[in-house]
């Protein structure tokens, strides 16, 4: 099966006036590495389905900041147990919904950042039978209608040609691995589900998802970069990709 990834396509004039001012109803802080010497909080590995609100600890994930290593340990530890099998959570690992502002007009499915992906509350029953994705709510202000938007929580699996040859910090993990530009992006591992985060900020996504969504993906002005094997042509919007076996 052939896998793509979603970016947002360059147009001289979009429609589409949309945007957010975003945050997260909790984090993990950033960590100061005792032995890279790096302080540092990633983004993309964030679980909107994960409640935080039950841990007496609650008010220590409210305010995103940088601390010291063993003070992650422990802030991570009591987390880890509440989180979906398989999860990566590092510095600056978000739970809960998306909170914040929205404004202007969003198309049916939406790329921030580019690692999050948004749909309106429509395109959802579109996602039955995928796999990998789970639809979580927002809570966002805004004008009605806008704040009914839906976030995909994507899960890790599959991983990218290239991220294994940059050996991680063995305490924090982090690495100096920068991401090929999407024209160049491979798959190393093929995920095994329809949707997977292959690194913190690269989504993949099936031929499955983008033959079913091929309506929506055209509207929404985004393209999908074949990221298996060979490219097989420049710039494919996701509306004229072949994704015939």
């Amino acid at each position: 099966m052939r896998y793509f990834t979603l970016t947002q396509r360059r147009v001289e004039r979009s429609k589409w006036t949309g945007g957010f001012d975003l945050g997260r109803e909790w984090v993990l802080p950033g960590v100061e590495c005792p032995t890279c010497k790096e302080a540092w909080g990633g983004g993309g590995y964030d679980y909107p389905t994960v409640d935080l609100s039950a841990l007496p600890e609650r008010r220590d994930y409210e305010r995103a900041r940088c601390v010291p290593w063993a003070q992650f340990v422990s802030l991570r530890q009591r987390v880890l147990p509440l989180v979906p099998e398989g999860s990566i959570v590092e510095p600056g690992t978000g739970f809960g919904a998306l909170t914040g502002k929205a404004k202007g007009k969003f198309p049916p499915i939406v790329i921030h950042v580019p690692w999050m992906l948004l749909v309106q509350p429509a395109v959802v029953g579109r996602l039955e039978g995928l796999t990998g994705v789970v639809p979580a709510r927002t809570r966002l202000r805004a004008r009605p209608g806008v704040a009914d938007l839906v976030e995909l929580e994507v899960r890790p699996g599959g991983s990218i040609r290239g991220a294994d040859a940059h050996k991680p910090c063995r305490t924090c993990g982090r690495t100096d691995f920068v991401l090929p530009p999407f024209g160049k992006l491979r798959l190393e591992e093929v995920p095994s589900v329809d949707f997977a985060r292959v690194c913190p900020t690269v989504v993949a996504v099936s031929e499955r998802v983008v033959a079913r969504l091929a309506n929506e993906l055209e509207e929404s002005e985004i393209d999908a970069v074949d990221i298996t094997g060979p490219r097989r042509g420049a710039g494919s919007h996701s509306a004229g990709i072949d994704v015939s076996p």
